[in-house]
């Protein structure tokens, strides 16, 4: 599989339409675009042919998050194994993230294919109409991936587990910071006044403007503010902790958006506002997580 180019979707949802089409898969798929996050959904049902396409083969490679909903039949679907195989295949060559659902199945059950992975699996072999190593790397994949931290529904409301869902992503595609040129001239001045505007700490809700004739660097210096938010954000923790520990602190900062001290400063960074819905825009303002004190509850 050749390298894939600049990603083009955030989210590639992969599920089992006659499980979830029209329920969960389709609140989430909803949820994620009125925030501003481009979403790709695909329905095994209605493809034909024994391959996957070109076309949703590029959707997997340039996507930057993989969602897969396991659902009770999610295995029975050629098409969903071959597309979480793809799914792995992205994330240990290019380090693509897969944010597994668990929809009404344990993750064991997907790990180790039992019940009706189980089931589904030997169905599969039983029609003998793949070969060995197809079958190996399905199981493969469902291993691999029912072992990583994703979201169990239970006994939960779908709408405020998908907002959980939303929000998860909202903070991994956030995670890295904005690109901005190098050799930048004469920004470090603008950017001290903008901080020291912020302030170190505070509680209050803040909306900075930058205005200015176009060409004279007002995107760029919005996101070095940004980048300096998230970058002050994670010096707090500590770095002796493995990766895995760290992209949980990371993740549980991220939570209040751009906090750099006990008390919750948010930051969200909006683009191209100008090419935006105001709808679109005020969903991904909302969409920033409020921290819960006593006095509200």
């Amino acid at each position: 599989m050749e390298k894939p180019v600049e990603p083009y979707y955030d989210v590639f949802l992969s599920f089992r339409g006659s499980d979830t089409r029209h329920d969960i898969t389709d609140i989430l798929y909803n949820n994620l675009i009125d925030v501003g996050i481009r979403a790709y959904r695909d329905d095994e049902e209605l493809r034909v042919g024994e391959e996957i396409g070109l076309e949703l083969l590029q959707a997997i490679k340039q996507s930057k998050i993989s969602i897969p909903i396991f659902s009770k039949r999610y295995a029975a679907s050629k098409w969903c194994l071959m597309e979480l195989v793809q799914m792995v295949e992205c994330k240990e060559k290019w380090g693509q993230k897969i944010m597994p659902i668990f929809y009404d199945v344990a993750p064991s059950e997907v790990r180790n294919q039992t019940a009706t992975y189980g089931e589904a699996i030997w169905s599969h072999i039983n029609t003998q109409r793949y070969t060995d190593e197809t079958i190996r790397n399905w199981k493969a994949a469902l291993n691999k991936v029912g072992a990583l931290k994703g979201w169990e529904l239970k006994e939960r409301g779908k709408g405020e587990f998908t907002n959980e869902v939303v929000q998860k992503v909202l903070i991994k595609l956030k995670k890295n910071c904005l690109a901005v040129p190098d050799f930048l001239v004469e920004m470090d001045d603008h950017v001290d006044k903008i901080m020291e505007l912020i302030g170190e700490q505070t509680t209050q809700t803040k909306i900075v403007g930058i205005h200015g004739m176009g060409g004279v660097g007002k995107t760029t210096l919005a996101k070095i503010v940004y980048n300096k938010l998230l970058s002050d954000s994670t010096k707090h923790y500590n770095r002796s902790n493995s990766w895995e520990q760290m992209d949980d602190q990371v993740d549980r900062i991220m939570e209040v958006i751009g906090e750099r001290t006990t008390d919750s400063t948010k930051c969200c960074y909006l683009s191209n506002v100008g090419d935006r819905k105001i709808e679109n825009l005020q969903n991904q303002l909302l969409s920033c997580p409020r921290k819960e004190t006593a006095d509200h509850q």
